[in-house]
């Protein structure tokens, strides 16, 4: 036996039928990942009781939930499920819009410590949050966390487990995968060092009487908002946030023809920011905050707050 190493740790999912169970003969998908912070997160109470002895007389579990999530490289293909539960939506057609379709995991850590490895299980999980950022001369990198029911361990793969290797394709950057950028009432285009997305569900816990584990977990407002890193170059963006304008934004990542992502938001504000001068020999940056709404434009109606389309030409 020996103890277990991080840098041979191996995390799976498999999609749940039924939410909060895990397949028969699980198919796993490995994940590409670069960290986690998947837990377990046990609830206790600690007894009031008075003892003349001055002790505390008992520590009683009673609940547990899943929370914590897994930092990764975007790559195309690897995400696409995950991002249905990011987006409470489904493909369609080759387009993702955030909605209310529930897709729930089964997510697994495998340890590797010797003869015998380490299994920690976590059902009925759903993103919670994301978030991307695109940063120049940098590889896109991004951020899940997630909710669940329960959680177990095991010393054994489950009964006809399987677990389908990631694919190999390579991670997208913001040099050569970046193009497309398009922020709606600003020409000439802006010239933009960062963008980061953060994108929402609220979910929250449903406990219950006559059990740890959670009842489900319940889907909030879907809020998706972020942030943009530009040079100054003329006042156009600050008129967006002075003027309070309606605005969008759309760019694409992926240079392989037929593997790529367009991300759009069809209606969005810029809630605050400015232009800074923070000494000397530097650029003027503007840092602005946006926040994406509900929008019914384009042919066919958009109806979301935002939309990813996949393998575009």
């Amino acid at each position: 036996m020996s103890i277990a190493d991080t840098s041979g740790t191996r995390l799976a999912y498999v999609a749940e039928v039924t939410e909060g169970t895990t397949p028969a003969s699980p198919s796993f998908q490995n994940l590409r990942f670069t960290g986690e912070s998947i837990v377990g997160e046990k609830q206790t109470v600690t007894s009031n009781e008075i003892r003349p002895d001055g002790n505390v007389p008992d520590v009683t579990k009673v609940g547990g939930m899943v929370s914590g999530g897994f930092d990764f490289e975007l790559t195309y293909g690897t995400f696409d499920a995950l991002l249905e539960s990011a987006l409470l939506g489904t493909w369609a057609s080759n387009v993702l819009k955030n909605g209310r379709d529930r897709h729930a995991f089964t997510l697994e850590k495998t340890f590797e410590t010797g003869g015998t490895d380490v299994y920690r299980r976590y059902k009925g999980c759903l993103v919670n949050t994301t978030t991307l950022n695109f940063q120049a001369k940098q590889i896109v990198t991004g951020n899940m966390t997630v909710m669940g029911r329960d959680f177990s361990a095991g010393a054994a793969a489950l009964s006809g487990a399987t677990y389908t290797a990631g694919n190999t394709k390579a991670v997208m950057n913001c040099s050569s995968d970046f193009a497309t950028l398009s922020i709606g009432g600003i020409s000439p285009a802006l010239t933009v060092k960062g963008i980061r997305l953060n994108l929402n569900n609220n979910l929250r816990a449903q406990d219950k009487i006559g059990s740890s584990a959670l009842a489900g977990v319940g889907l909030g407002q879907h809020v998706v908002t972020g942030s943009i890193e530009a040079y100054l170059e003329n006042k156009a963006i600050l008129d967006l946030l002075d003027n309070h304008t309606a605005s969008s934004l759309s760019f694409t990542v992926g240079s392989v023809t037929g593997e790529k992502y367009t991300i759009s938001l069809p209606k969005l504000y810029m809630t605050s920011g400015d232009a800074a001068t923070p000494g000397n020999n530097q650029d003027v940056m503007v840092n602005m905050d946006f926040q994406a709404i509900y929008s019914t434009a384009g042919s066919p109606a958009d109806n979301c707050s935002i939309k990813i389309t996949r393998a575009v030409s």
